[in-house]
């Protein structure tokens, strides 16, 4: 209770957006990305997707393709749910390749923090056993900051961890 309590008041009043994607069909899949590798920045992603494969995660230093499942939804949790969480739960890496006959759609809606909210460690899950991982950082600053840096795997919120 108290995890949920704080997570709606970390997040405050929510933004939400939704982005449609059409990747058309390529002739050469293997030169060309749909998107380049990155973790979403908010909190949680809901993606619906076609009957094309093409987004993949990353695990263990590999590329997965997930499977398209019918009327189902794919979670993805963001950054900011790694910050939240005290790096219990991980941002996922992932990526879109395109196919070289089918074209493919699908769509994103972002769940993300107001940016005027202060992003930090939930209490209940700090302690002298488990200090926090990550400094409080301005939802707005760390949106500046990954499109600054450009989504490239998660050299954004990896340059947060406090060593």
């Amino acid at each position: 209770m108290a995890c949920h309590h704080s997570f709606l008041q970390a997040v405050g009043e929510p933004s939400q957006n939704i982005v449609i994607n059409y990747y058309p069909p390529c002739p050469q899949p293997d030169l060309t990305l749909g998107l380049q590798s990155h973790s979403d920045m908010g909190a949680i992603t809901l993606l619906l997707q076609d009957d094309v494969a093409g987004l993949q995660c990353m695990k263990n230093n590999e590329w997965f393709t997930i499977q398209p499942i019918p009327e189902a939804f794919v979670v993805n949790l963001g950054d900011m749910c790694q910050i939240l969480t005290n790096d219990i739960y991980k941002s996922v890496e992932h990526r879109v390749v395109v196919n070289g006959q089918r074209s493919r759609y699908s769509v994103a809606t972002f769940y993300d923090p107001a940016k005027t909210m202060l992003i930090k460690p939930a209490e209940p899950l700090v302690d002298k056993d488990r200090p926090a991982q990550f400094p409080s950082i301005l939802y707005g600053d760390h949106v500046a900051m990954w499109y600054s840096k450009g989504p490239d795997g998660k050299k954004t919120i990896d340059s947060l961890v406090i060593e």
